[in-house]
């Protein structure tokens, strides 16, 4: 009874001490970025505390936002009218960006986490940045703000966790 009684607590000891430690890793790469809150919301969907699984969650949501960014910018060029020129050059800064996540993505798979890391640094602040002064039907504050601000949390969470699972 005493036997199974020390495993049960050894065992909570550890799991406690490791979702401790997974924390602090998280707060550790969140408050590098401009929105703790969201990177913590990103890193929160992992499936284990290791940092190849941090970088895993980083790459295949910055992929899939960056997606839905890029056909969501794309739909409002359509009918962009007289707002067209600014508007196209949101979707191309969010074609270069598009494509840099998805080769992080094949980057990861491949196990060449060092090549994020260069791919991210490679990224201006251009490409990361998409003026968001024209009008989107439907809203009252340009979405763009809050995607612009989400792409750039996730290039530097790409960098942060990569240059942790790479040393």
């Amino acid at each position: 009874m005493y036997r199974i009684l020390l495993i049960f607590l050894a065992t909570t000891l550890v799991c406690s001490v490791a979702e401790a430690n997974t924390q602090q890793t998280v707060n550790e790469i969140c408050k590098q970025t401009i929105d703790i809150k969201f990177c913590n919301g990103i890193l929160a969907k992992a499936t284990s505390p290791s940092m190849k699984d941090l970088l895993n969650v980083t790459v295949t949501e910055a992929q899939r936002i960056s997606d839905d960014t890029y056909f969501f910018i794309s739909t409002i060029l359509l009918n962009a009218g007289n707002q067209r020129p600014v508007v196209q050059k949101c979707v191309d800064a969010y074609a270069v960006l598009n494509s840099s996540f998805t080769n992080a993505l094949s980057l990861f798979n491949s196990g060449r986490y060092a090549e994020i890391i260069t791919l991210m640094v490679n990224i201006s602040s251009e490409d990361v940045i998409c003026e968001t002064d024209f009008n989107v039907p439907g809203y009252n504050i340009n979405p763009m703000i809050e995607k612009n601000r989400e792409t750039k949390v996730f290039v530097a969470m790409e960098k942060i966790i990569g240059h942790m699972v790479s040393s």
